[in-house]
């Protein structure tokens, strides 16, 4: 997801990501403007059932400023995974980047 232009209360999914090589992923999430909605990361081994995963501590959300972080999928067992979000109100951009690491 490139500079997706988030508005009104749309859903907006990434592409299906190939985990089927690597161990570990990582994700680049940047939110600038005043939105306020619901991330979700969701995984698949069919690459047809999308389910989204649990995080311990849960995803930052958020909340009508900008906001950067990094998620870690560690070991990371399902060979396809999207990033989903859920805009509830406010405006601006989302970017998602992902990369991918084979420890053999």
């Amino acid at each position: 997801m490139n500079a997706v232009a988030v508005s009104g209360t749309n859903t907006y999914t990434s592409d299906t990501f190939n985990a089927a090589d690597f161990d570990n992923c990582g994700l680049e999430i940047v939110f600038t403007g005043t939105m306020v909605g619901t991330l979700e990361i969701t995984a698949s081994i069919s690459n047809s059932n999308f389910i989204p995963l649990t995080f311990s501590p849960v995803l930052s959300q958020p909340t009508g400023s900008n906001l950067k972080y990094l998620v870690n999928l560690n070991q990371f067992p399902f060979p396809y995974y999207q990033v989903s979000y859920t805009n509830a109100s406010g405006s601006g951009t989302l970017d998602v980047w992902s990369s991918g690491k084979d420890l053999n």
